[in-house]
């Protein structure tokens, strides 16, 4: 068992390293998709503080089963996440994706980049506390999942550990962790972790060293890597893996549904 002290050392090296581990993700050419499904659900607004945020809601047809809060990749709030948001809610769960670059949606990588650098911190930690809360009141007491893809993997566990009480679950695709273990402590509910092996950022030995400090926090999770290179799972670009997004997502699905439908 890692000491508190250790603990927090890991950590500020984590922290150290953050200006290095972004620098490498955006020198990584993540995929835009620009011939994603047209989305079919709508937007709505999130009161955050005395200002507002954009999200798109995807609404389930049939019984509710669950609800996510969906948090974007580098590019923004495109048609790709808001696609994402429809598959989850053929699923059956209210799907919430929220806007952390207050409408900006990025088209190329040196952009997308530019984006994620200049991303205001406390306001997306409000964004996703509203976003949360906001399906809090509109999940019919069902239980609330949050998933990520790059960016938004590591936001979504940043979410999960700053709204510990909000969230059942945390789906983590490729974001970075964070291995405080006294922070992974306050997590309620399972972590799924979906994994690139060649990843040049979010690399095996920073899976691993998660691996470790989820299971020294007693926290439940399970991991999945594949032999895929980071942002596999958004279909064109150069590091599109069909395979390995294929069976990421039914592993996503089979996690949904044995975490979150009651």
């Amino acid at each position: 068992m890692l000491t508190l002290l250790a603990a927090l050392l890991i950590g500020q090296a984590h922290v150290h390293d953050a200006g290095a581990d972004s620098a490498a993700m955006a020198a990584q050419p993540h995929p835009f998709d620009p011939d994603a499904p047209k989305p079919k659900g709508s937007m709505t607004e999130l009161k955050v503080g005395d200002q507002t945020s954009k999200a798109y809601v995807a609404r389930p047809k049939g019984k509710l089963q669950g609800a996510l809060l969906v948090i974007h990749e580098w590019w923004g709030l495109n048609d790709w996440v808001k696609d994402k948001a429809d598959q989850l809610a053929a699923q059956g769960y209210l799907a919430l994706a929220i806007d952390l670059y207050k409408g900006k949606v990025a088209t190329d990588p040196k952009q997308a980049a530019q984006l994620m650098q200049a991303k205001d911190e406390k306001w997306g930690d409000q964004v996703e506390a509203a976003g949360l809360e906001w399906l809090r009141k509109n999940a019919q007491g069902a239980n609330v999942a949050v998933i990520g893809w790059c960016m938004g993997g590591g936001e979504a566990l940043k979410a999960s550990l700053n709204e510990p009480d909000s969230v059942d679950a945390t789906i983590i695709h490729y974001g970075m962790p964070i291995l405080v273990e006294a922070r992974l402590k306050v997590l309620h509910g399972p972590v799924l972790g979906i994994w690139a092996n060649k990843d040049r950022s979010i690399t095996p030995e920073k899976v691993a060293q998660f691996d470790q400090a989820l299971t020294e926090a007693g926290v439940k999770h399970e991991f999945h890597a594949y032999d895929a290179d980071h942002a596999f799972a958004n279909p064109s670009g150069g590091r599109y893996n069909g395979a390995a997004a294929k069976d990421a997502w039914d592993k996503t699905l089979k996690f949904l549904a044995a975490n979150l439908r009651k």
